[in-house]
């Protein structure tokens, strides 16, 4: 997820509307945003958090009253008067990245006061097209989904929640409230709240069945969910082995330019070309397979469908001559009875052998328009017969055209695709501009490689996620089947089972997720402190979330840390779990420097800052991040905001740079 732009409009201090650009870029992944307290950096920092999450973005329960109290002070009001702005709104717009695609999002959330009463309205955009793939009820849900306010809690932080954490030494608090979140338990918690439903539900007689079907699930359940996490660390590794190739072709494609930029701007569109190239002849394989999944092998045996088509005619009309003996076989039941009634032979002067004969000769005639015993082959139905003749001769005109289309299309691309490759390949070969080419080759063809990697493995996660699915339907079907019929002694001991093997899938899980976080702690912990070596290894305990820390010497307890390194190590706390939880996310921090000694200081600027995200959103004071500070963020900054507060007007100014011109020249008066 990267934010782009995030605009308020009569929201707390700020008048009318006010955007603010945080777009960054790898080499320069900080957005610096600067104001003394009540200047409207909170504001815009938990606006982010309002315009996400609403109601729901508080940590405890919130009343829709105590919401809407809250919302009414947020309103603008005008200064010197009573009256405040008609409405209010918070629009974020951010890039979500998802199986390969990136996709653009705006979240619009809207609140006006009508009478006392606040009337709030959500609007959510995709790539600049209303949501209308999802409810428009379920729009809180899709947020929620996308961006889980349990994860997001640890990539947007202040810096009091570092000191609460350092101070009251309370961190495995904060482990246990995130553990939920990091280990991904919907699933799960789901599964238990159908078995709580379907406990009460009476059991078959065929349990035992039932019981090893049951069992087979949960161990495949399993396995699919160990196979899912082993490709999504796989995923990850390879995501940061591609991103490393990217900056290193950039840096050499920009070496490059410098010495032959003509050839290195060609390389870029012949670059471009072959992706759109390859993209389009994915979507042409696509296709093939889709055509050769129906019905066109079949062209490939033409006389057997030729006499299939005639043997289904033919019994087409077997079964009307069958229809016509039927309805002949009834008329002659109906005369036989009418010639041996005397009604009929009312009024007619005929003889009892005469009758007899005339009776003969009637049977004699029907007789002589049976036929043999009619068969037939396929014994289908007139409807079943009609739309296999249709497939059959639509065969040439619907599929074999197609096919033929798309094969030319495909033959056209995959040769410009060729002299693209070619293009590419045919770099010059003096001296210095050769081995670069040759090099920047290789580079994009490992590149290409890991992008192949990165296919598969998202395509085989959404395989999994699809089975997993299915299992999860598997099982709630073979639960609602076993509760039947039986005692409540039973189905306590069944739902015993079923419970255990749920905490020992999540027992598994929280081992493999606790050292994850152990080797994210250390990794965190020996990059803030300044003090090289001070802790070697990190140990979480399985039930308490304890921390202990290790040097070379055994545990140190962390009394012994001084007031600043606490500090440090609440921060390297909230970091790891972030990077446990495997979530692509901005870190926005508030105030993160007001309460650490100037060493520490120096860790978080040059070690964290610059290092901790692809994109960092910093709120701070100026004597927090102060001009010595600045001047070593600057080389990392995408761009810097300064806000002013100006009493006179009741309200904060938006100002494009920081508190310092590049002459150390203060700016504005905050």
């Amino acid at each position: 997820m990267h934010l782009t732009k995030v605009t308020l409009k009569n929201y707390g201090v700020y008048r009318d509307k006010v955007e603010f650009d945080l777009t960054t870029t790898p080499e320069k992944p900080v957005v610096l945003i600067g104001g003394t307290n009540g200047a409207g950096k909170t504001t815009l920092f938990e606006s982010i958090l309002i315009g996400f999450y609403g109601q729901s973005y508080f940590d405890k329960k919130t009343t829709r009253k105590d919401y809407d109290k809250f919302l009414a002070n947020k309103i603008h009001r005008y200064l010197g008067t009573t009256a405040s702005a008609d409405s209010t709104s918070i629009v974020i717009d951010f890039k979500f990245f998802h199986n390969g695609m990136v996709d653009d999002y705006t979240v619009d959330r809207t609140w006006k006061n009508e009478d006392g009463r606040i009337i709030e309205e959500l609007k959510i955009k995709k790539n600049g097209q209303r949501l209308d793939l999802v409810e428009e009820s379920q729009w809180q849900s899709f947020i929620e989904e996308l961006i889980p306010k349990g994860i997001a809690k640890l990539f947007f932080f202040d810096g009091e929640k570092i000191v609460k954490i350092a101070e009251d030494e309370n961190e495995d608090i904060e482990i246990k409230s995130s553990f939920d979140s990091l280990l991904g338990l919907d699933i799960v918690e789901q599964l238990h709240s159908d078995l709580r439903v379907h406990i009460m539900r009476n059991m078959k007689d065929d349990t035992k069945t039932i019981q090893i079907q049951h069992d087979n699930y949960i161990h495949e359940r399993d396995e699919n969910l160990a196979e899912t996490e082993r490709l999504q660390e796989k995923l990850a590794q390879k995501g940061g082995e591609g991103d490393a190739l990217v900056r290193e072709i950039n840096s050499l494609e920009a070496k490059i330019s410098k010495i032959g930029g003509g050839f290195a701007s060609k390389r870029a569109d012949l670059q471009a070309k072959k992706s759109f190239l390859e993209m389009k002849q994915n979507s042409l394989e696509n296709d093939l397979r889709v055509m050769l999944a129906g019905p066109l092998p079949l062209c490939i045996i033409p006389k057997q469908i030729k006499s299939l088509k005639a043997q289904i005619q033919k019994d087409d009309a077997t079964l009307k001559k069958q229809f016509e003996k039927e309805i002949l076989d009834e008329k002659l039941a109906e005369i036989s009875t009418s010639l041996n009634s005397e009604q009929f032979w009312r009024g007619i002067n005929a003889d009892s052998k005469s009758k007899e004969k005339i009776s003969k000769n009637i049977s004699s005639f029907f007789a002589s328009d049976k036929k043999s015993e009619l068969v037939s082959m396929f014994n289908l139905s007139p409807l079943e017969s009609s739309l296999i003749v249709s497939l059959i001769d639509n065969l040439k005109t619907e599929h074999l055209d197609n096919l033929k289309k798309t094969s030319t299309e495909y033959s056209k691309i995959s040769d410009e695709l060729q002299q693209v490759d070619v293009s590419l390949v045919n770099a010059p070969k003096d001296d210095e501009f050769g081995p670069l080419i040759s090099q920047l080759n290789a580079l994009h063809e490992n590149h290409g490689m890991i992008k192949n990697e990165i296919n598969q493995l998202e395509q085989q996660v959404v395989t999994k996620n699809s089975y997993l699915k299915m299992i999860n339907f598997k099982l709630r079907n073979i639960i609602a089947d076993k509760y039947k019929d039986k005692n409540a002694e039973t189905q306590a001991e069944l739902a015993s089972k079923v419970q255990k093997v749920l905490d020992e899938y999540i027992e598994k899980l929280k081992i493999k997720k606790l050292d994850l976080l152990e080797k994210y702690l250390l990794e965190e912990i020996q990059r803030l402190m300044h003090k090289e070596n001070l802790i070697t290894t990190v140990s979480v305990n399985k039930e308490t979330f304890d921390i202990t820390l290790h040097d070379k010497n055994g545990p140190i307890p962390k009394e012994l840390l001084s007031k600043g390194e606490k500090q440090m190590f609440a921060t390297a706390v909230l970091l790891a779990l972030a990077k446990t939880s495997g979530k692509p996310l901005p870190f926005m921090i508030d105030t993160p420097l007001a309460r650490l000694d100037v060493s520490h200081r120096d860790n978080l600027i040059e070690k964290f800052f610059p290092y901790a995200s692809h994109q960092v959103v910093i709120f701070s004071t100026d004597s927090e991040i102060d001009e010595k500070y600045y001047t070593k963020m600057k080389p990392y900054l995408a761009r810097s905001y300064a806000m002013e507060y100006v009493p006179g007007k009741g309200k904060t100014r938006q100002h494009l740079g920081y508190f310092w011109d590049d002459n150390g020249v203060k700016q504005y008066a905050v």
